[in-house]
Order: structure tokens, then sequence, then C-alpha cells
């Protein structure tokens, strides 16, 4: 942890600055699924490694044509193969090293569970870890459930020796230094990045009262300037170990923010030195609603690491425990949107429309953001057809590529038809999958409706095992449900020829419009679409190739499909 090391003491707080993306950490977990329970020792860590690999999550990049077509294909690489590709990738802290970093990010946060064991730790998924990873869970809740309960100094992290509650911590901090600001005759607009870094997370208490004081106390000399010199003297004269003033400044704050972001509860605005952090509008009800649950918060102390894990999962959310509450939240965002709710439907129902709308909303900001030649690039990126670095590599690559298409559907056709059940912040940017159940991307048309089912998988038993049945589900049900008649592509990095005799069979047996298509060409079909209408003669003309060729035919026509220029602008 910077120049603080692990030292044991006062510090600024922080999570885990190495792996810094918790948009990841359902893909670890999953993957994570078949060694729960195990000793971690070098040969377990190398199988979840390789897992990874195998599976796209981490992407090596110094491996021949031929163990990359293996791995596309699903097939298991040989003893020799896999350890020749390891070896031809090294990691700077060692394969092992690289793996329990990733791992103890995750314990960090609550989802796993490390017990100290003869050769290694025993690590087990937590019940906050499976909630996030079981596809039914809101995991806006599952992350407010793990940030509230997040404690500084805990059975897991006796380093610390801040008695604090960080995420707590913010919001009250930023709710004081709201009312005290603007009782000054300013405009409240939350904390800047510099304030939290080091009065809010440098507090070795949950005095939230005192650090909020400190803050306006600050602004009264400096307004909303950075000054480095009475910062650093703060920390000081606090007795915080010592940091590179990057990691103070910057890695730590950002770091931390990006796991309170995924709450859906605080968000960034502003830029550069004017960064700060602020509740969402949309969700102040929710926020509320903590404040006042939570108003007499204390540090709490836990006998062990299952009492602490066992905490975190129970955690008290206020609007799954009372109607009355849920009932305003559900006011509040219907008079933000400017709607009425549709008092037959239940609250549970009647939320999921208005945020369907407030996601929609701020896909449209997206959607206004990018222009389509960035949007076909970053898939290409995707495909592998362009070697490049992504510009929105922050993002996992199965949610990147749900987001692409969003973002090309939005941008070629409008957002008007068009249902991405990603969840977005308000600034449109992708936090995470919805819950499971729903169709990933719909677009409803007098012109023809169409489902898309995204996926980064591409193996062979991967797709047939997890998405292709998903496709046909999806359209039954929304004909059923809505009585439209639909076309549905599977969109993935390649389509194996078992994976199209799926859809072949599916699509005679069914009488329905579906077809697997790579990357690639769904970046042409949509190139070549400049209408809805015109998309839907296309895809025909693709679903009549699925129809017409034999398996391996179709698979080659496919996945040989050469993206023109032109659509990179």
């Amino acid at each position: 942890m910077g120049t603080s090391g692990d030292r044991s003491g006062y510090k600024v707080f922080s999570i885990n600055t190495t792996v810094r993306n918790p948009k990841r950490n359902t893909d670890f977990l999953t993957y994570f699924l078949p060694y729960d329970g195990q000793i971690f020792t070098e040969s377990v860590a190398y199988l979840y490694y390789f897992n990874l690999v195998a599976n796209g999550i981490y992407r090596l990049t110094d491996i021949p044509q031929t163990v990359r077509r293996k791995i596309d294909n699903g097939e298991k690489l040989t003893d020799e193969e896999a350890t020749k590709a390891i070896e031809d990738n090294p990691q700077a802290t060692g394969l092992y090293g690289r793996v329990m970093t990733q791992l103890r990010a995750l314990k960090d946060q609550g989802f796993l569970m490390f017990e100290p064991h003869r050769g290694g730790s025993k690590i087990f998924l937590t019940p906050l870890g499976r909630q996030l990873i079981d596809g039914k869970s809101d995991a806006t809740v599952v992350y407010t459930k793990a940030m509230i309960g997040m404690h500084a100094n805990s059975p897991i992290r006796k380093q610390l020796f801040n008695r604090s509650r960080p995420f707590l911590n913010t919001l009250f901090v930023i709710n004081e230094v709201k009312k005290e600001w603007q009782a000054l005759g300013y405009e409240a607009k939350g904390i800047l990045r510099h304030e939290f870094a080091v009065f809010v997370l440098s507090m070795k208490d949950c005095d939230y009262r005192t650090a909020a004081q400190e803050i306006i106390k600050y602004r009264k000399q400096f307004k909303y300037e950075f000054n480095r010199a009475y910062l650093l003297d703060y920390l000081t004269r606090k007795e915080i170990l010592p940091l590179a003033d990057e990691s103070v400044f910057r890695d730590y704050p950002d770091e931390v923010f990006r796991k309170f972001e995924m709450t859906g509860l605080i968000v960034k605005r502003g830029s550069f030195a004017y960064t700060y952090y602020d509740f969402s509008a949309y969700n102040i009800k929710k926020t509320e609603s903590i404040l006042e649950a939570y108003k007499n918060y204390k540090f709490e102390t836990f006998s062990d690491r299952k009492e602490y894990y066992d905490y975190l999962g129970n955690i008290n959310i206020p609007w799954q425990k009372s109607e009355v509450v849920r009932r305003k939240i559900v006011e509040s965002k219907a008079k933000i949107l400017k709607m009425t709710p549709d008092p037959s439907q239940t609250l549970d129902e009647q939320e999921f429309l208005l945020d369907r709308v407030f996601y929609t909303h701020a896909l449209d900001k997206a959607v206004k953001k990018y222009d389509l030649a960035f949007v076909n690039r970053e898939l290409l990126i995707l495909s592998g057809t362009v070697n490049e670095t992504s510009k929105l590599d922050d993002i996992p690559e199965p949610l990147r590529l749900e987001y692409l298409l969003a973002l090309l559907l939005g941008i070629k056709y409008g957002t008007q038809g068009l249902v991405s059940n990603i969840i977005y912040n308000e600034d449109g940017a992708p936090l995470h999958h919805a819950p499971a159940g729903k169709c990933d991307i719909i677009y409803y048309s007098e012109d023809g409706s169409f489902i898309l089912e995204p996926t980064m998988l591409r193996g062979r038993n991967q797709i047939l095992n997890n998405e292709t049945t998903n496709v046909a589900r999806h359209v039954k049900t929304e004909m059923k449900e809505t009585g439209l008649t639909y076309r549905a592509a599977m969109i993935a990095p390649y389509v194996h020829p078992d994976v199209a005799m799926f859809f072949q069979f599916a699509a005679g047996t069914n009488d329905v419009r579906i077809a697997p298509i790579n990357i690639d060409r769904a970046v042409g079909l949509f190139h070549d679409s400049p209408s809805i209408k015109l998309l839907g003669v296309h895809f025909d003309r693709i679903v009549d190739d699925l129809k017409g060729l034999d398996e391996i035919g179709y698979s080659d026509k496919v996945n040989g499909y050469e993206v023109d220029e032109a659509v990179l602008g």
C-alpha cells in the first residue's frame, strides 16, 4: 500500500490498488466456483489461472495460432501447450502472486474468505460472493451490503488501526458538508476528490461531523482549490503513515470510489482537480433511507473472519425491510422521471420499469458521446480483427460487448425503441449486467423487432451449455408476452460449427428467424443496414445461409467475413 506497505498503523484507507476494476469481480468469482473451499497451493492457483485464460478473462497475447484456435474452440490444451503458453506470458509477480493478489482484492471487498492452512490458504466464497454470482440478486444491493458493512480494521485487515467504516463515513460526511456549505450560501456539490482522499479516507473513527468540519475549515481558506502543502501537513498532524503523493491524491480515492460507485448511490462529477463525489439524484431516497437507518452507526468488533463475513451478508438494507421506504423510493423515481406508476403493478415491477427508463436516458447520453466509427473500431478490437488497446479497457469484455452493441443500435436507429438491460450510472457508463432472466438487448420497431444476445464465450461447449438455449427461450418468451415477431442473433467472437447446427435445428423446428453471427459479421450487418427494415432484410439472408449451408459451411462463411475499411470512417 504505497510507501506504508504492510506496516501497521493509521493509514489512508484503500482496498487493493493492484486490481482496480470491480466490474470484473463477477467473472473472477464465477470461475472461482470449482475451487471453492480448496487450499490454494501453487498447483490449484495454476489451474484457476489457466481457467481464466481459457475463458478469456485473462487474455494471453504471446501464444501460437494453433493454441489460440483450440482455446477459441473450447478444446482442452495439452499439459505441454498450457505450460508453454504460461511460460511465454510471465507475470511480474509470478503466476501464484498474480492469482493471490486478485483473490485478496475479492477478500477485501467481502466476497471471499481466507482461512489459514498448512500449504496455503483455504479460500471460500462468502454469502455475499454467492449473491453476486447467482444471477438473481441485484448487484447494486450486493455492493451496498458489502460497502455499508466494510470496516477499515477487521479480522481480515488487522494492520489498519483505523476504527472507521469508510462507506458510511463517506455518505454522512457528504451529507453534512452539503448542509453546512449550503448554509454558508454556496452551492452544495458533494466533496472534492482531494477532500475525500484526505479528510474521509484517513478517518480514524466514525466521527463524521468532525471530518465534515475539517472540510469546511479547509474550504474557508482555499475554497475548491487543491493545496498540497496543507493536505500533507494535515495527514502528518493526524499521524497517518506516509504515502506517495500520487497514491494519496489519485490512486487511493479513485480505487475506493470505483467500489463505492457500484452501489449506484454515489456518482462522480466534474473532472481533473475539480472531480467531486456526490449522491445520485435518481437514488436519493435510497441514500436518505440509509442515512436514517444508520444514523447511530458505530465501529463494530468481530471475534473472527466468519462472524465478519456473516455480518456483511446480513446487512440491513432499508428498502428491502420496509414497504413504506420502498414506496417512497418508487414515488421519488417516478417524480424525477415525470412518470405515473401503474398502481396495478407490484412495487418491484414499478421500480423495474422506472429503472429501465432511467437507464435508457443514461444510455442516450452515451449514444451522443460516441460516433459510429469509434464503436465499430472497439467492436473489432474485441473480435481481434483490430490489434489495438481498447479505450474502454476498464469495462470487462462481456459487459463491453453488450454495451457497444447497445451503443451501435442507439447511434444507428435511435434509442426510442431500444431496451438495454445493463445497469448504467447517471452518465451512461455501464456498471454491471442486470440480474439473469432478461434479454440482453431488445429493439422494438414497427419495421421489425430484434433481440441480441452477445457473449464473449469462445468455446463450443461453453456456448452450447450457456448461451444457445437462452436465445431460443428469450425469443419464445418475448413473442408470448408481447405478441410481436422477433429476429434474434447470438453475437460471439467465433461461431463453432456445432453451435451453427443447434441454431439450424432451432430455426427449422420453431420456424423462427434466429442465427449465430460473429462480431465482425455483426459490424458489417449494421454498417450495410441504414434502416431497421433493411436490417431485417439483410438478417434474413443470414438466416437463409444458416438453413441452406451445412454447419461447417455456415461457420466458415460467418467466421471468414472480412470487414470493409469503410466501417472505421
